[in-house]
């Protein structure tokens, strides 16, 4: 699961990248425990991080991260988020918060 995530990140990536992007930072660490965390930075301003760990079988995986960019309109964005048992619970200033609260967990 933990490679799916990470060669769908790097096909995102490589996809969406510039051809003169250069990534300034790269890092990838899968611990034997079922954690991991992984980060990437790029020239253009793109930037990720996150990590993970398996609380329980029953609660399943724990992820923690964020996220930035540059938009078309010159401003960056950062996204914050949770990823638990109870669904997927982004934060950033441009993201309204009653959306949030109303989007269905799986």
């Amino acid at each position: 699961m933990k490679t799916l995530i990470v060669l769908a990140l790097i096909a995102i990536v490589a996809v969406a990248a510039d051809q003169n992007t250069k990534v300034l930072r790269y890092e990838n660490v899968q611990d034997g425990d079922a954690s991991y965390k992984f980060a990437f930075e790029s020239d253009d301003g793109i930037a990720r991080q996150e990590q993970g760990e398996l609380k329980t079988e029953e609660e399943g995986m724990n992820v923690q991260g964020n996220f930035k960019f540059v938009a078309d309109d010159g401003k960056e964005y950062v996204v914050q988020y949770v990823a638990d048992s109870q669904g997927f619970h982004p934060e950033g200033d441009h993201i309204p918060k009653e959306y949030v609260e109303n989007v269905p967990s799986l």
